[in-house]
């Protein structure tokens, strides 16, 4: 019989060093020679810039690939392995952590915010948790409008993991989903988007200052 401690290992392993592969900062870099960190004020080798720097095809070539990433590790520890518990927990954090704190990069990785995407989407059956921050992340896109782009990412996490204390019933899915959401927001919190921070409902705009708030119609 496996000793699950070792599967556990094994796939943790496999998931940060999947993780760790930096297709947003490769592709670009092998095939057009360009460093997409050059791309954003913020230097994150993420889709985003990727998009910005090599264009919207081969951006979200670069996207699609920092979610499977961390979906194939996720998603063969769930069918295959058949972990659960706080062991697949491990497994969940690990890519998200590898591509925030790439070896290949200094440990000065991305935001992880696609590799997060990637390693909830592999949970389904078991948990649908992704839906959960998809619509979070919806709601304060398009219904009650965060600005910028990285307070929206950070509330979305956030409300996401709220509702899944109610919602979503493993303990060991929670974990993972803290421990993700917590890398996330830590990462984007020292390298936070430029530009306003407001909040748009309707036809008002709330607009957050250091020492007062203004309101705009």
């Amino acid at each position: 019989m496996e000793n699950p401690n070792a599967v556990c290992a094994l796939y943790t392993l496999a998931g940060f060093l999947s993780g760790s592969v930096m297709f947003s900062y490769l592709i670009p870099k092998i095939f057009l020679g360009i460093d997409v960190r050059d791309a954003g004020p913020d230097r994150n080798p993420g889709g985003i810039n990727a998009m910005r720097a090599a264009g919207t095809g081969m951006g979200l070539l670069c996207i699609a690939l920092d979610v499977l990433k961390g979906f194939i590790p996720v998603f063969a520890a769930v069918q295959y392995a058949r972990l659960s518990g706080f062991r697949l927990s491990a497994v969940v954090a690990a890519p998200v952590a590898g591509h925030a704190f790439s070896p290949w990069m200094n440990f000065r990785g991305g935001k992880a915010i696609s590799p997060a995407f990637g390693v909830l989407l592999g949970l389904i059956p078991i948990s649908w948790i992704v839906f959960l921050l998809a619509l979070c992340t919806l709601f304060f896109k398009f219904i009650v409008v965060i600005c910028p782009d990285s307070s929206c990412t950070c509330l979305s996490f956030f409300t996401a993991f709220l509702l899944s204390l109610f919602w979503e019933p493993a303990r060991s899915i929670k974990a993972a989903f803290l421990i993700v959401g917590l890398i996330v927001t830590c990462k984007i919190k020292k390298n936070p988007d430029e530009g306003e921070h407001s909040v748009r409902f309707g036809c008002f705009t709330l607009f957050l200052e250091r020492n007062k708030v203004r309101v705009r119609r």
